[in-house]
């Protein structure tokens, strides 16, 4: 059995594993290795600790533990109940356990199932501490103090590798804090991060106009770039207000809470973090005008405002009531986004709903922003095409399950048509 030391996994949307794996470079990681799904890094815990709070991509940090090879299910019991596990949590800690498959050959015979596979682990667990300490951890599915995720692939010498990893964040990080009020399909708070970081936004050079702005994610997600804003200050300001609140599982570490340096260097990271927002604030009203959020539907915009209250951004974000067709650009260097309807459910009469709207893009961004940038992230290829314009960029990303694309249009006096 091999103990991991200082290696970490960060997964994020599909699509991002590369500009994460540049964030994390860009924090401090030794190296990183981006795969599907996430970018495996090495580095320090207080660097572990510093993605945690500043990532804008990932959606959960793990940590690696172990890695050990087994054959069956009996066999992965047994080599679970080998693992220290009192060095990982204490009895009176609740727990979770997630088991994932990864890349197995063959129907993986030896397991029947992930549930199956997680309650042998959970068994290994119960009762390593039942004869050591003569007593049983509990089991929480939600708000547990520690959280482990077994990932079972295929094996070397044996057929299956079982990697067993902490999961350091509890809550998704996409989760920042300010989003309140829904509308239908928000996009993630990470993925609209992503959006903005795969087209080169670039606050000091563009307005950005988001024109479909829905819950306001890609607006907020904006300014808290343009600012320099860390996603986790909504989560410090709450852990400041309750010191003993735990927001993260890695909180209930023992690497972390009996290593006085690491907690002194926690502590500084949240001073930094709160320097950062207030600084970023400031620098965001300065600037006046540089996002846009606008939306056609009143009670949308609600939602919309709700949320960017909650983000402290009503002083840094515009709110707009208006048809997305009928916007036109201002004196500054624009790029117009827009995520409009996919149309999964299409119900009678829909369609053309949507390629009416889909081509309504392309003549607006004709008609009124020449000079000026735009894209579109959907979910619907098809009404790719209705929108008439030559693509300067298309990037494959993924909204959960749903294959997307992110095209991206530079919108020049003689900017050429196309039928898709």
């Amino acid at each position: 059995m091999e103990k991991y030391r200082f290696e970490y996994f960060a997964s994020c949307p599909t699509g991002l594993e590369d500009l994460l794996s540049q964030e994390i470079m860009g924090l401090g990681a030794k190296r990183t290795v981006p795969i599907r799904g996430g970018v495996q890094f090495e580095a320090f815990h207080e660097i572990a600790l510093k993605v945690i709070l500043y990532t804008r991509l990932a959606s959960r940090v793990y940590k690696f533990l172990y890695n050990f090879e087994v054959t069956n299910e009996k066999d992965y019991y047994l080599e679970a109940t080998d693992i220290k596990w009192k060095s990982l949590m204490d009895v009176h800690h609740t727990f979770r356990l997630t088991t994932i498959f990864g890349d197995l050959p063959g129907q993986r015979e030896e397991f029947r199932n992930s549930q199956f596979a997680t309650l042998k682990l959970k068994d290994a667990i119960v009762d390593y501490f039942r004869h050591y300490d003569g007593m049983r951890p509990s089991v929480a599915k939600d708000f547990p103090d520690v959280s482990f995720l077994a990932r079972i692939d295929r094996g070397v010498d044996k057929p299956y590798k079982v990697t067993l990893m902490y999961d350091l964040c509890g809550d998704p990080l996409h989760q920042r804090g300010y989003r309140i009020a829904d509308t239908p399909a928000p996009l993630k708070e990470n993925l609209a991060a992503g959006i903005l970081k795969t087209v080169g936004w670039n606050p000091e050079k563009e307005v950005l106009l988001d024109a479909m702005c829905g819950s306001g994610t890609l607006a907020i997600e904006a300014a808290l770039m343009a600012a320099d804003i860390p996603p986790s200050y909504l989560k410090i300001e709450r852990y400041q207000k309750n010191p003993g609140y735990k927001l993260w599982t890695f909180q209930n570490y023992p690497w972390l809470t009996k290593d006085e340096q690491l907690m002194a260097n926690f502590q500084k990271l949240i001073v930094e973090i709160n320097e950062a927002t207030e600084k970023g604030i400031k620098k965001l009203e300065a600037l006046g005008g540089q996002i846009i959020a606008n939306d056609i539907s009143d009670r949308v915009l609600m939602s919309a405002r709700e949320n960017i209250k909650k983000a402290k951004l009503e002083n840094c974000i515009v709110v707009k009531n208006k048809d997305a067709l009928s916007l036109e650009a201002g004196d500054k260097k624009m790029l117009y986004i827009a995520n409009p309807p996919y149309g999964e459910r299409l119900e009678h009469g829909e369609e053309e709903k949507l390629k009416v709207l889909y081509k309504g893009l392309g003549d607006t961004w004709k008609q009124n922003f020449k000079g000026q940038r735009a894209a579109v992230f959907t979910g619907n290829l098809e009404m790719l095409k209705c929108v008439g314009l030559k693509t300067s960029k298309r990037h494959i990303l993924f909204n959960g399950d749903i294959e997307c694309r992110l095209a991206e249009y530079d919108l020049y006096e003689g900017s050429r048509t196309t039928k898709g």
